[in-house]
């Protein structure tokens, strides 16, 4: 038996999942698509440093640096190796998504767009965090220039608390800075 997911963790998942929904709306992106990534994206998230670095180990998940110093970064590829194994989500673009959920990638569509902009900017992070404001508009206009955002913000943040940033997250910048400079 599955041990079930703490009461804060699935309030955050549901209110994403509902934001995921808006922005697929909002965007033209397929709702229903978009929604089941949002269900899935934190399914480990209330592990421990320890738990994420030994899951990702016994499963071969590359381990960078980075992830060893920040193990959280381990939550969403194992939660999309769990999802694929257990076949409870078959959908290659949607396993992606949840597996960059906190970095972005290039390849991204725009339902998994719509996922993870609704975890960055859901109504409890916004109310904690009001930076995130400048996401929530930026969202408003498109998903990558609302990705763009948001990533911009935590390289800033990085920068000033002198964090490590994720390879993919930098790749993933710069391509968003690409696109959006392109279609601007």
């Amino acid at each position: 038996m599955e041990p079930e997911l703490p009461k804060r963790l699935t309030k955050h998942i549901d209110r994403v999942v509902t934001l995921a929904s808006e922005l697929a709306r909002r965007h033209g992106a397929d709702e229903a698509r978009a929604t089941l990534a949002a269900q899935g994206h934190d399914l480990v998230r209330h592990w421990s440093d320890e738990q994420w670095l030994a899951e990702a180990e016994a499963r071969g998940i590359e381990v960078l640096p980075v992830d060893r110093a920040n193990p959280v970064l381990l939550h969403g590829p194992i939660a999309a190796a769990i999802l694929e194994e257990r076949a409870w989500l078959s959908d290659p673009e949607l396993v992606s998504a949840i597996r960059c959920h906190t970095t972005g990638h290039p390849s991204y569509t725009p339902e998994a767009w719509c996922m993870f902009l609704a975890d960055k900017f859901e109504p409890n992070k916004l109310k904690r965090r009001p930076t995130l404001q400048r996401v929530a508009d930026a969202a408003e206009v498109g998903l990558l220039e609302g990705a763009l955002a948001y990533l911009e913000l935590m390289e800033e943040d990085g920068q000033a608390k002198g964090w490590d940033i994720h390879p993919l997250q930098t790749e993933t910048l710069a391509w968003l800075r690409s696109q959006v400079r392109a279609h601007a």
